[in-house]
């Protein structure tokens, strides 16, 4: 596994609202009190956990980059229908995927969220690079 720091990603403030969103869903849906929800927020965001972390909008780069066009990948939507979560993504290069999110947690870590927490997913590659 390949956490970032969210708040590298997003910024502290994004950060905090995201871990505190997550708190509220853990004591709405799960009934922890907020203190452990608390807690078991941070640490999912602390840790990188995928299944939590990962939304569309994101960037994801590859941990080891071998400079073919897909070191950098876009968030594009999630696919509940096969075996495990899938995330669809499009890669710098153009070309589209569907990858495990275990694969994503693997092979990938996140590099940026460019379109904010809340706005439409939009491709920038970061740095400029065009592939």
């Amino acid at each position: 596994m390949n956490p970032t720091r969210i708040d590298l990603a997003v910024g502290q403030s994004q950060a905090a609202g995201l871990v505190k969103r997550y708190r509220d869903r853990l004591v709405a849906q799960d009934r922890l009190p907020p203190d452990r929800a608390l807690r078991l927020a941070c640490r999912t965001y602390a840790e990188g956990y995928v299944h939590v972390v990962a939304a569309p909008g994101q960037v994801w780069q590859r941990t080891a980059p071998d400079g073919t066009g897909r070191d950098l990948l876009l968030v594009l939507a999630f696919d509940l229908s096969r075996e495990g979560r899938t995330v669809l993504c499009e890669y710098v290069d153009g070309e589209y995927d569907e990858l495990l999110l275990e694969d994503l947690r693997d092979h990938y870590a996140l590099h940026s969220w460019p379109a904010g927490i809340d706005g439409e997913p939009a491709w920038e590659v970061p740095g400029g690079a065009d592939g």
